[in-house]
């Protein structure tokens, strides 16, 4: 089944396993296994429910969403508009990633799709700090689950 690469119907949550960090595996798997977790219509009760707490038992956690941006208003001050309803309004396609050294996202415009644009961690808003509050404030500790022999990945 092929994506509309702008317009997903639910915002999703993977799980990442790093299998061969210097990315030379022989195997099929590649370097990374990639792990669906969930999936939501609102990507924040996404982050914010406690079984996408989960993600912390991997190396890394990925979402993927699809929505809309608008351009921040002067001084780098995000808008009194929801993006939705910003005259200047653009349909995105977000990738974030986040894991202990920190969160990357790359992403795309409908309107330029051959354009990525990326961040090393420098992204602020609503999203940026939903991530991070899954990463570093969730209360799943995945070295508890060692523990108690929950498999990993």
């Amino acid at each position: 089944m092929s994506l509309d690469r702008f317009d997903l119907s639910a915002a999703r949550l993977y799980g990442i396993t790093i299998v061969d960090p210097d990315g030379i595996a022989s195997n099929a798997d590649g370097a990374l296994r990639i792990t669906f977790l969930a999936e939501h219509a609102d990507v924040y009760e996404l982050l914010d429910a406690p079984t996408s707490a989960i993600s912390k038992m991997f190396d890394a956690a990925v979402v993927l969403t699809c929505g809309w941006a608008a351009p921040l208003d002067g001084d780098d001050e995000p808008s009194e508009l929801a993006p939705s309803r910003h005259p200047r309004r653009r349909r995105v396609r977000l990738v974030v990633t986040v894991c202990d050294n920190g969160v990357a996202s790359v992403l795309r415009f409908a309107d330029t799709p051959e354009e990525i644009v990326t961040d090393d961690g420098a992204a602020r808003g609503t999203l940026a700090d939903a991530v991070n509050s899954l990463w570093f404030t969730s209360s799943f500790d995945a070295h508890d689950a060692e523990s108690q022999h929950v498999p990993r990945g």
